[in-house]
């Protein structure tokens, strides 16, 4: 025989019916500092490509570590900036307890950052920096400090940079992350005394962008058959993807191809370009380790917990030879 349902049972079932009990992203909550049980919103750049998907299982992990609740959402793209400061609103308008976000635009966010914080939602800014000093902490990579690791790197692989001629393939401008990793090569290749022949802008935001600004950049210096340059540096995943494709693109048209690349973001095609001496070194972060500490510090801070304003989740070069080292195969997916 069946047991009738006891009221508390049914009024949960009653609650659930008119938003929907959201299976996913979610943890067994805990209570905060105040007795309720947390929600936190965590915004990527994008919810597309290996490095936002490893992020998001990090984000995952310490939601369900520290019992709250994980509201995932991004735009499809890393340019739709209009797109990214309406899920922040929406977010405030749902009333999250505590915002992790990623912004497309150190800029063109700022307002909406300032607004939830004004709105009493802290705000965890991570992965590229915002204008103004709204957020509670910042939780990322030193960018600027890789693209300078970066240029260190081409400096032994090239055995100096003095007089050496470079191409740097930027990313979207406005992107904190990858404008610091630019200016971070940049400078220290001059310093060094190094010709930076261009540093150019993608189209847009995906691979195939770079690949053809890549391409244009890179023909504008072949002469006799052979490129004229002596290093590149791509300054993340997609634009480091686009340049390597558009320099296999030169090799099948037979133009000889000898200038050393260090690119930034790992992925298992990247790696196989670096085992294969077309990738010479790559700048790797530690995407998994920023979501979980991202989220992890939200949650100390909602909690009355003291955090850091800035948190470094570290950043390195990684070479052919140093695949064989546990903790970089660790680090780049690898095991």
């Amino acid at each position: 025989m069946l047991r009738p349902l006891s009221i508390a049972a049914v009024a949960m079932i009653f609650l659930c019916l008119p938003a929907g009990c959201d299976a996913g992203d979610d943890a067994a909550e805990t209570p905060g500092a105040g007795g309720k049980s947390l929600t936190i919103a965590v915004i990527p750049k994008s919810t597309g490509g290996e490095f936002w998907e490893t992020v998001h299982q990090g984000a995952q992990e310490a939601a369900d570590a520290l019992g709250v609740r994980m509201r995932w959402e991004g735009t499809l793209s890393e340019t739709e900036i209009a797109e990214q400061n309406k899920i922040i609103e929406n977010m405030v308008n749902v009333g999250v307890d505590g915002m992790v976000l990623a912004p497309l635009n150190a800029r063109a966010t700022r307002k909406s950052v300032e607004t939830t914080a004004s709105a009493g939602i802290p705000v965890v800014i991570f992965d590229s920096a915002v204008e103004g000093e709204a957020q509670t902490s910042f939780v990322a990579t030193n960018n600027r400090r890789g693209g300078e690791m970066a240029a260190e790197e081409m400096d032994r692989l090239l055995g100096g940079l003095s007089g050496k001629r470079l191409v740097v393939i930027r990313y979207v401008q406005g992107t904190a992350s990858t404008e610091e990793r630019s200016d971070g090569f940049i400078e220290t290749a001059r310093a060094g005394g190094a010709q930076i022949l261009a540093n150019p802008y993608p189209e847009d935001g995906a691979v195939a962008g770079a690949k053809r600004t890549a391409a244009n950049t890179l023909e504008s210096y072949v002469r006799d058959g052979r490129r004229e340059v002596d290093g590149i540096f791509a300054a993340n995943l997609y634009t480091t993807l686009g340049a390597a494709d558009a320099l296999e693109d030169l090799r099948k048209s037979g133009v000889t191809v000898q200038a050393r690349f260090v690119g930034f973001d790992t992925s298992p095609k990247l790696l196989e370009e670096l085992r294969a001496g077309r990738i010479h070194a790559l700048v790797a972060q530690n995407p998994k380790r920023m979501g979980y500490l991202a989220v992890e510090t939200m949650v100390k801070h909602l909690r009355g917990e003291t955090v850091e304003p800035v948190i470094d989740t570290g950043v390195e070069v990684v070479t052919a030879q140093k695949l064989s080292d546990p903790e970089i195969r660790k680090l780049v997916g690898l095991e």
